[in-house]
């Protein structure tokens, strides 16, 4: 029983899930911004559990799964739940996107240790006294010489300001806009144009990219979608 327990509390001491804020902590609380979930891990515990990729799986939806003597687990709904249960009170959950499961783990400037990127968290605060992104869970699961175990594994929580209706832009690169207008409605004298921008990172809202039209034309309706992730 000792050396189970000192097993499992070395495995704990190389594992972490780590939540961090895309960008600025100062969140405009009528405005959407990212959270990046990231597994934290040392090199031996990567090679000992054989990667993390199963994380980014649901094995019951796939014919063939196997999980090496556990029971097959729908990790990325299961993830998802945890999230939910965690920031649903306080957060709009727009979206969870998850990394492939085939990614790879990366380097970090401690020695020994890795970073392996899982999802991706769309959030908008529910009011302006919102202060903390709670602890998120993230259970991970093991075999030893008694059988399955898992170990749940709690983010920190990661505290935020978001008093003002509109914070600072989200980082963003590569921004690409199209634009498409739609001309069947002149002869009524409307015009309608069709605006689509991406952007590696979350792209800015529409009049922080674009001027809109002037002069001659008058903007009658604006209907924005708002800024998703798409993966």
């Amino acid at each position: 029983a000792r050396k189970v327990h000192a097993y499992y509390k070395d495995l704990v001491s190389e594992l972490r899930l780590v939540a961090r804020v895309d960008g600025s902590d100062r969140i405009g609380w009528k405005q959407r911004f990212g959270v990046h979930v990231d597994l934290l891990h040392t090199k031996e515990i990567e090679r000992e559990s054989g990667g993390f990729g199963k994380y980014l799986t649901n094995q019951n939806n796939q014919p063939y799964a196997y999980n090496y003597g556990r029971p097959l687990e729908n990790y990325r709904d299961k993830f998802e739940q945890s999230v939910r249960e965690a920031l649903e009170e306080q957060f709009e959950i727009v979206s969870v996107t998850f990394n492939n499961a085939d990614v790879r783990s990366k380097d970090t400037k401690d020695y020994g240790w890795r970073t392996t990127p899982y999802a991706y968290l769309l959030l908008q605060p529910k009011g302006p006294e919102i202060d903390k992104i709670p602890q998120i869970r993230f259970d991970f699961d093991f075999l030893d010489t008694s059988g399955f175990a898992v170990l749940p594994v709690m983010s920190a929580a990661v505290p935020i300001d978001a008093a003002a209706e509109k914070g600072p832009a989200r980082p963003f690169t590569d921004l690409e806009i199209t634009q498409v207008l739609d001309e069947r409605k002149a002869d009524s004298g409307k015009l309608a144009l069709e605006i689509k921008a991406i952007a590696r990172g979350l792209v800015p809202e529409l009049d922080e990219i674009l001027e809109l039209p002037g002069g001659e034309f008058q903007v009658e309706r604006v209907d924005d979608q708002g800024v998703s992730v798409s993966s």
